[in-house]
């Protein structure tokens, strides 16, 4: 079935225009009572898109290092608006009014993004386990979600640990003879996948 998401296609926003932008976006999330968890708090993201102005200002004297800062200050708003759209999504469940609250383009008919295959490993180490995800085309972001105990009965119990880059990721410092529940989403610029099925595992 095809289903409302919210768009990440304003990453593609000349960067001296993001701030204006992503601004825009975070607040409408402000206080807003359809997204009253985000994964990352909204005074966070706010918090970026300040550092992001304060560099692109920096970079207006030609400077290669403000230059680079600028570039590394969007990278880290640009991930940030990925993992808010893939909240939103989340939260909406292709609900428009919900959607278009949020601040973010919606797009209709799109179909849902095949969820991703997970697997779970021995790291290298005792209480080590490493989460690995079959690399996809585009993807920008991979959100690592966990549980102690295996799978939790409520949404909610579901802990955002990490967003990587990479198809992989390792978690040290768990109890030995745990379980340990792990799910992981996909954002591309097409949009963000659902969480994939859960995967539990023994911490050895």
């Amino acid at each position: 079935m095809k289903i409302q998401r919210a768009l990440i296609d304003i990453i593609k926003t000349p960067v001296r225009e993001k701030v204006v932008v992503y601004r825009g976006v975070f607040s409408k999330m402000t206080a807003n009572p359809n997204y009253t968890n985000p994964y990352i708090p909204v005074a966070e993201a706010i918090a970026a898109v300040d550092a992001l102005e304060l560099a692109i200002i920096a970079a207006d004297d030609g400077s290669h290092v403000a230059a680079a800062i600028m570039h590394d200050k969007e990278v880290v708003a640009d991930n940030i608006v990925r993992v808010f759209v893939q909240y939103v999504n989340h939260v909406a469940k292709g609900n428009e009014a919900m959607l278009l609250s949020s601040g973010f383009n919606i797009s209709k008919d799109v179909p849902p993004l095949a969820k991703p295959i997970l697997s779970l490993v021995d790291g290298s180490h005792s209480g080590e386990v490493k989460f690995i995800t079959k690399a996809a085309y585009a993807v920008g972001v991979y959100i690592w979600q966990i549980y102690i105990g295996g799978v939790p009965t409520l949404e909610s119990e579901w802990v955002t640990v990490e967003m990587t880059t990479a198809a992989s990721y390792t978690m040290k410092g768990l109890v030995v003879g745990s379980f340990i529940g792990v799910r992981v989403a996909t954002v591309t610029p097409d949009g963000t996948s659902e969480f994939c099925v859960p995967v539990v595992k023994v911490v050895n």
